[in-house]
């Protein structure tokens, strides 16, 4: 993504220090969308980010990341994903790094999410290969749980081919215990072969049970990627994730496959599937085609069980 330098609004800091950094970048898509119930329609959206960086004259490096993706919808549902407050409308990241590591607090992955690989491959207007009823990104969200506000405050740090990282999710309440991540990764270099190994764990979810999860992330020289993961929440079931990716000069076409499987007697099983295809036009721009599928099956066999949905999208996407 191409940033634009903002050297009217950077801030010079004294005398031997390095001068602070403010850029912004955007991205932007406009096309059409449909589905199940969904008539079809113009998609467009528009997403600012400005980062903020900077570093002291001892060597550590802060900054700042804020988002202004989405923000009237955010200030018409009346709050945002950071601390419910209405009108805030944007979401942010506050950083400190250096040799110690890196401390993130705000709109950020949990040392889980970190740590796992995303089976999401590619892109499109309509998210439709992240939003199928099968889909888990590695996240609470994705199993239906509450994040408390949404501020998660990881930190991470790599050591030559492993990384690990730790979080924590508070309860502004005090009602219940803080929500506690831990993220392992290992990568290595195969010959023709790009592997990637995550672990990741995450205690009081739903209040009182674990999750843990693994994944591989394996990379070809042909253009060919493959990513698997699994997990499991205490007494509410598993879930397997599957993605592949080939890419050709400025083709790429994914797949993801994915099933939860719950332990619950009477709770529905989601599983769903999406397809996608980019093509980058060069410049920051791309055309992006996606279809995604679920299906919600309550084990009955029953005709009243939830008929499986789908949803499309197509048109470009552009960054800046």
């Amino acid at each position: 993504m191409k940033k634009i330098l903002l050297t009217t609004t950077a801030l010079v800091m004294t005398a031997g220090a390095a001068a602070a950094e403010v850029s912004v970048s955007g991205h932007a898509e406009m096309g059409i969308a449909g589905g199940t119930g969904v008539e079809t329609q113009f998609l467009t959206s528009v997403d600012v980010r400005f980062t903020m960086t900077g570093e002291t004259d001892g060597g550590l490096t802060f900054g700042a990341t804020i988002d202004l993706d989405d923000a009237v919808d955010h200030a018409i549902a009346g709050y945002d994903p950071i601390d419910n407050v209405q009108g805030q409308g944007a979401d942010y990241t506050v950083f400190v790094s250096g040799a110690f590591g890196t401390v993130t607090i705000g709109d950020t992955d949990g040392a889980m999410d970190w740590a796992m690989s995303d089976v999401g491959l590619g892109g499109t207007l309509g998210d439709d290969h992240t939003i199928h009823a099968g889909y888990n990104g590695n996240n609470m969200a994705d199993w239906g749980v509450a994040g408390f506000d949404g501020q998660i405050l990881r930190y991470d740090h790599s050591i030559g081919d492993f990384g690990f990282a730790l979080s924590a999710q508070m309860d502004d309440t005090g009602v219940n215990d803080a929500i506690l991540g831990l993220g392992a990764t290992y990568s290595a270099d195969l010959g023709g072969a790009e592997l990637g190994l995550g672990f990741g764990y995450q205690s009081g979810v739903f209040g009182t049970e674990d999750i843990w999860g693994v994944s591989a992330d394996v990379t070809l020289s042909n253009g060919i990627r493959a990513i698997v993961n699994y997990s499991d929440l205490d007494a509410v079931g598993t879930h397997v994730g599957v993605g592949v990716a080939y890419s050709m000069d400025a083709l790429t076409i994914t797949a993801n496959y994915g099933v939860f499987d719950r332990d619950t007697a009477g709770v529905a099983d989601d599983e769903g599937y999406a397809l996608v295809a980019n093509y980058d036009l060069g410049g920051g721009a791309a055309v992006q085609f996606g279809y995604g599928s679920s299906k919600i099956d309550d084990g009955s066999g029953l005709a009243t069980q939830a008929p499986s949905t789908d949803t499309w999208s197509l048109g470009v996407a552009m960054s800046f």
